[in-house]
């Protein structure tokens, strides 16, 4: 998914460059320069998801201009000049002369498609998803519930399905990238979302006896319970996300994870 999401911003930014070169061959004067500088914008903030595919619209956006302006403030130095002189791609990238009516042009190329970002399904569409709880196949559910069906299949108390439900999450976020926990958490009811960000963006590859060793310390049971109180939250999880978003998830974790975590088609269609 993060390919296509990083194929995508290729797309759009050659999409911004294409119109951006079209309207320099077609006019002229201030219409040029100021539709060039916004474009540019445009083309930062498309390049922030060629790096960061999972970048949130406004964090992206923030950036995008910050870059921008940096770029454009560094234009004083003379350096930028000074490199665009040998190099044709140093002049497209860093500028020349630096024009203070270019620092308010920036987020005239930003601000649009954050809005747009935001009011389009952007990563649901690539992916596939048609929704966050509404999605097919997964049912809506608040933490009482799912902290329930937990219980149900643990046999446990509800303090002791509730320590299984934050421990799994918190794991399970370590375990696989943040763009994809992030996309859990926001599937999740309120109060279990906290438990499904991870730390960083990069997910820690350890195996199935570590995650368990993991969930077994934080919810302060032996090895052979936290085992079960995974392959219960497991359960619930894909109940509680639908099988797309589930199946993004589990679709990182190898196949030794098969042994609390359901696998099969249609549930999973393996990426890595």
């Amino acid at each position: 998914m993060s390919i296509r999401l990083r194929l995508l911003a290729l797309v759009a930014a050659g999409g911004f460059l294409a119109v951006a070169l079209t309207i320099r061959a077609l006019a002229d004067g201030a219409l040029e320069q100021h539709s060039g500088t916004a474009l540019y914008a445009s083309m930062v903030y498309a390049g922030v998801f060629v790096l960061r595919p999972r970048t949130r619209p406004v964090p992206a956006g923030v950036a995008a201009t910050v870059f921008c302006w940096v770029v454009e403030t560094a234009q004083l130095t003379g350096v930028p000049a000074a490199l665009s002189a040998h190099s044709l791609l140093a002049r497209l990238v860093l500028g020349v002369r630096f024009d203070p009516l270019d620092l308010c042009w920036y987020p005239v190329g930003v601000l649009p498609l954050v809005a747009l970002h935001l009011l389009l399904p952007f990563a649901a569409a690539v992916a596939g998803n048609t929704g966050h709880p509404a999605e097919r196949g997964a049912l809506t559910m608040d933490d009482n519930q799912f902290i329930g069906l937990v219980a149900q299949r643990t046999g446990a108390s509800s303090e002791q399905a509730t320590a299984f439900a934050r421990a799994t999450l918190t794991t399970l976020a370590e375990r696989i990238d943040g763009g994809e926990a992030r996309d859990l958490a926001d599937r999740l009811p309120a109060g279990l979302r906290p438990y499904a960000f991870g730390p960083g963006e990069t997910a820690e590859r350890f195996g199935l006896d570590v995650f368990v060793q993991r969930v077994s310390g934080r919810a302060d049971v032996d090895v052979a319970a936290a085992k079960d109180g995974v392959t219960a939250v497991f359960d619930v999880l894909r109940e509680a996300v639908g099988p797309a978003a589930y199946a993004q998830a589990v679709g990182q974790l190898p196949a030794e994870y098969g042994e609390v975590a359901d696998q099969r088609a249609p549930f999973v269609e393996r990426t890595r």
